[in-house]
Order: C-alpha cells, then structure tokens, then sequence
C-alpha cells in the first residue's frame, strides 16, 4: 500500500509537470518582426545597399539600419521617388543633388540643418524643422513658390533657375541670412524688411531687372 502511494504521488507530479510544460509552450509569442520602411524606388534602394544600410533591393529596409543615420549622401543616383525619408529621423545633412525627383516631403525630418537638392525637377519642396535649418540648395529645378518666412535660423538660401513669381525673405534675419541666389526666376520683385533694405548684403544675388522691396503689390 505504501508502494502504492509513493507511485501515485510520483505519477501525478509528472503528470502536471508536463501540462505546464504544455502550458508553457502553447502560451509562448513568437517575437515581433523587426519594423521595416517601404523604399519602392528601386534606385533609392540600390544606393542604400551601395552604402551598407540595406541587404538587397526588395522594396523595404529595417528602419533599425536607417534611423540614426544623421548624414545620407544619394546624389546622381537617377532617384524619382524619396520615400522611406521620413523614417531617417536623426538626419541633419541631406544631399539629393543631380536626380529626378519632382517632390520631396521633408516635414518629418524634423533634425535637418543641410539640404541640398540642386538639379532636379522639383515643383514641390516642403522642408523640415523651421527651429533648426540653416542651408537650402535648390537651384536648377522648377519651383514656383517656397515658404520660407518661418526659417529664421537660414544662413544660406540658394533658389537660382527655378520659376518662382515671388519671394518673400523679410522675415530672415541678417546678419544671420547672408547667402541668398535668385538670379534666372521670372519674378521682378524681392521682398525684404527695411532693415534689409538698407543693408543688402554683398552675398546676394538676383537678375538686374529684379528689386528690393518693401511692398512689392
């Protein structure tokens, strides 16, 4: 009878053992896939596996190998389609230059201080922080209008060979807004403060048709 007890009591820890072992395994999670970020440009891809942040060009990258990079150089590289930037949220230096792209969204690349996007086909810039940049290249494209009254922290605007009609930079504070390029837009009239007006610095350029206003209705 003893023997008996003993081989009951031993029979049922093993048998709970192994339920909870069941349990266990029937409860586990499988781990949650690593985030990726859609690149549907195949270009744009291709020049990030160039540079050792993508494995292959198969439409997406681990947006683990791209979030901290602060400085992406992907120029004359035949990109038409940026997207997957915005996921690049440490940039602070960004060149683009010598592509194809007609619009580029960087509202969500809120570090940006360098943007550099010259000889493209832009007709749509939207730009980043307005608290933090201070160089914009974007001459030789086919902007019609870029709101740049809220950058106050701008060193350098360059916007030559575009079709802007107007421009507004009275609100760009100098001595802080020294490098300024307007020369070859279909615009007459340049829109300053007077404190600009009586102090235009020598670093800026526009056609000699062109003048510095205060109203320029």
């Amino acid at each position: 009878m003893k023997r008996f007890l003993i081989y009951s009591l031993f029979l049922g820890l093993f048998v709970a053992g192994c339920s909870s072992d069941s349990d266990s395994d029937d409860n586990e999670v499988d781990p949650t896939p690593e985030r990726r970020t859609p690149i549907p440009d195949s270009a744009f891809e291709e020049a990030l596996v160039a540079r050792n942040l993508d494995d292959a060009v198969d439409g997406s990258v681990l947006t683990s190998r791209i979030e901290k990079i602060a400085r992406l150089d992907v120029s004359n590289e035949g990109i038409s389609d940026l997207t997957g930037i915005e996921d690049f949220t440490e940039l602070t230096d960004l060149n683009v230059r010598e592509n194809a792209l007609q619009t580029l969204n960087l509202s969500s690349n809120r570090n940006l201080l360098f943007v550099w996007t010259e000889d493209n086909a832009l007709t749509s810039l939207q730009l980043g922080s307005i608290q933090k940049i201070e160089k914009v290249g974007a001459s030789g494209n086919q902007l019609t209008g870029l709101n740049v009254s809220e950058y106050t922290t701008l060193q350098l605007l360059n916007l030559a060979d575009n079709n802007l009609g107007s421009i507004d930079v009275s609100t760009l504070p100098l001595p802080t807004f020294n490098e300024f390029n307007i020369e070859g837009n279909p615009l007459i009239c340049i829109l300053v403060s007077p404190e600009q007006l009586e102090d235009i610095p020598a670093s800026w350029s526009k056609d000699e048709e062109d003048s510095y206003a205060l109203d320029c209705e």
